[in-house]
């Protein structure tokens, strides 16, 4: 049966609006090459197996960069301005596409009347109580407030399932996924070749970096850049014992829309002989974008094991991190928001690295294959793998001195999501 969902008044709050509606679909689609679009049909319809209007007089799709577009334009001036043939007592149905994913609202000839559907979730509700169209979308407008976070919370769950550019979850750039990912690099590649060494002079180490990804994620490129601080208090007694804080901030653009996200926690590395290290750590994340229509929180614990084999000519080092990664509750603008994402994740390494000279200084090179997979809540991409090279100076357990690293890499995960990073950082 067609989907559908309220007009908008222009009075509406766009980012909670926004939150409720979108995670709705399964389609990956965006035809304009934005984060969003609408599609007007008068005396048509819509089915839902193909994602298609049909009959009647259809509009082309017209896309908008940030959510607060789209709700701008989703009244009935709005859907005037892009169907001509549009008007308060249309028999209508628009459909709106939300980070590529179709709702669509239908409306009868001359009834007040709105009808919300969310077609994955099988829910459905008539608002027909106010003599006028827009007075019935402000009743949605509170159902959807005032309804509990139950239907907010499971269409933002669906979100991190079905949408390739989900700030929250599912995809490389995501909240979750560069928590993981944090994780792992700080308790496994930025030490994992030196775990051996012991003894000598030690000193507290500051940490910065820069990282910029590049993705492509379902016909859309989402491109971010990570500042990853930190600060490294080294034990006297064995430098190899490190308890380190860091805060890393991150933002990341697709399809013009920006997102933001911070993330806080602490580590504490403690050698169990010469070649392994365990590395417990917790932390809490916030991710953030009006643009988009999204905000979450999530708390993380982890666990990361490294072993490395010291050879003539090379070091060979395995990394593993299992971790939980579970959204909390944020409130924002009136709404209360957790999808209720919970994942178990697994990230595995090997890495081999190299001693060579550049640029007139002993340096070395390593090289990285890196798996990491996904358990628990539905996500758009639960797996992906990962090649890397880097190279730079001494990264000694027990150094006194500072030292540099550079390097790239190219992913590729689940559902043609590819693409490569560029770090470089510096301890001091």
């Amino acid at each position: 049966m067609p989907a559908s969902l309220a007009r908008r008044s222009p009075r509406f709050a766009a980012l909670p609006l926004a939150l409720i509606l979108c995670g709705v679909s399964h389609a990956q689609n965006f035809p304009t090459g934005k984060a969003f679009d609408l599609t007007v049909g008068v005396n048509s319809g819509y089915q839902p197996s193909t994602d298609m209007i049909v009959g009647g007089t259809q509009s082309p799709t017209v896309g908008y960069t940030t959510v607060s577009e789209l709700f701008d334009n989703a009244n009935t001036a709005g859907f005037s301005r892009i169907n001509n043939s549009y008007n308060n007592n249309s028999a209508s149905v628009i459909r709106m596409g939300y980070r590529g994913l179709p709702l669509t609202v239908t409306t009868n000839t001359g009834s007040p009347a709105v009808t919300f559907t969310v077609p994955v979730l099988n829910q459905t509700k008539v608002f027909n109580s106010k003599p006028t169209r827009d007075e019935n979308v402000a009743d949605l407008r509170q159902y959807l407030k005032s309804s509990g976070g139950d239907v907010l919370n499971q269409i933002n769950q669906q979100l991190a399932k079905s949408s390739p550019i989900d700030p929250v979850a599912g995809n490389p750039n995501s909240l979750q996924s560069q928590m993981v990912a944090g994780d792992f690099d700080r308790n496994f590649t930025q030490f994992a070749t030196n775990i051996r060494e012991s003894g000598g002079q030690s000193t507290n180490l500051i940490g910065i970096g820069a990282s910029f990804g590049s993705f492509q994620q379902g016909g859309l490129t989402n491109q971010s850049l990570t500042l990853p601080f930190s600060y490294t208090i080294r034990s006297d007694l064995d430098p190899r014992r490190q308890l380190t804080i860091y805060a890393p901030v991150s933002v990341s653009t697709v399809a013009g829309a920006r997102s933001y996200a911070a993330n806080l926690g602490v580590s504490y590395r403690v050698p169990m002989n010469d070649e392994w290290a365990l590395t417990p750590g917790f932390g809490y994340g916030i991710s953030g974008s009006a643009d988009l229509g999204s905000a979450a929180s999530m708390l993380a614990a982890s666990v990361t094991s490294q072993y490395t084999l010291r050879r003539d000519g090379y070091d060979l080092a395995f990394g593993n991190t299992v971790g939980m990664y579970q959204s909390r509750k944020l409130s924002l603008s009136g709404y209360s928001f957790d999808p209720g994402i919970k994942n178990t994740v697994f990230r595995n390494g090997v890495l081999l690295s190299m001693p060579t000279m550049a640029f007139g200084q002993k340096m070395s090179y390593e090289v990285s294959f890196i798996n990491t997979l996904y358990t628990g809540t539905a996500l758009y991409s639960k797996q992906y793998n990962e090649i890397g090279v880097t190279l730079g100076t001494n990264k000694s357990a027990n150094s006194a001195r500072g030292y540099l690293r550079t390097g790239a890499s190219y992913l590729q995960g689940q559902n043609g999501i590819k693409g490569f990073r560029l770090n470089i950082g510096y301890w001091f």
